[in-house]
């Protein structure tokens, strides 16, 4: 039986990548979806695909990091779902540089803020009265590893992170008792498009990848379909106690 039968999710930065993954899988599990990023093209892909199959799925695009626009497309997607009962705080960006603190420029670490941690809180903030006019509701944000751990130059995303898991917190105590819960998942090093560019930015990206191997004791990466199924689960009716978590989905990575 479906997981998700009857929901209606909102699921940023789905075009590609853990939210693309997340969006479809969504889809077969029985909800109407969302689908939210930056780029047409790749959100109509997704559409496309979840279509194809079966599902339920319309497009949200627009740039979430603005009030404005993260009103507009939370609101449009509760329209056109008739309701929104699950929302995925996804989209992120990494700086694809390496640094000391003192030598970041404020420009890219204000970016990077306002991409994974300004718009989960302005996608939050404007979703919650959906959520509560629903009755019900599952946050789900996708966080990192980086959020426990820290990667030597690379502060800005780091930052980030920890501050979008303390926001998931601060939605799980203060809207329990409305029904709605809140969870991060941190991955540890799956294989996306942005890995592929992270590795090819780094000056020698094959030995970035053998030392961010062997921080995994499982010994490979993870897939974004391990972490669709693991978004499921936090989302579904199974987990209507299961809140204020942050969920490492690393191979043991976070703990070596």
């Amino acid at each position: 039986m479906p997981s998700l039968p009857g929901r209606k999710a909102l699921v940023t930065g789905a075009s590609s990548g853990i939210g693309r993954a997340i969006a479809v899988r969504f889809a077969r599990e029985g909800a109407a979806v969302a689908v939210g990023g930056r780029d047409a093209g790749r959100i109509a892909r997704t559409v496309a695909e979840i279509r194809a199959e079966g599902g339920q799925a319309v497009a949200a695009p627009g740039d979430i990091s603005e009030p404005g626009t993260a009103a507009a497309v939370v609101d449009q997607a509760a329209s056109d779902l008739s309701g929104l009962d699950i929302v995925v705080n996804n989209a992120g960006i990494d700086a694809m540089q390496w640094m000391p603190l003192h030598e970041w420029p404020v420009d890219d670490f204000d970016r990077i803020l306002a991409t994974n941690l300004r718009a989960p809180f302005l996608v939050s903030k404007f979703a919650m009265p959906h959520l509560l006019r629903a009755g019900r509701g599952a946050f789900l944000h996708i966080s990192s590893v980086c959020a426990i751990t820290v990667w030597a130059g690379d502060c800005a995303y780091d930052i980030s992170k920890a501050a979008l898991n303390m926001l998931s917190d601060h939605i799980a105590v203060e809207y329990g008792a409305q029904g709605i819960t809140s969870n991060t998942l941190m991955p540890g090093q799956i294989i996306t498009e942005m890995y592929e560019e992270v590795k090819a930015a780094m000056p020698d990206g094959e030995e970035f990848e053998k030392e961010i191997l062997a921080r995994h004791p499982v010994g490979r990466f993870g897939s974004v379909d391990e972490v669709a199924e693991a978004a499921v689960l936090l989302c579904s009716g199974a987990a209507a106690f299961l809140t204020g978590a942050n969920v490492s989905i690393d191979g043991a990575y976070s703990r070596v």
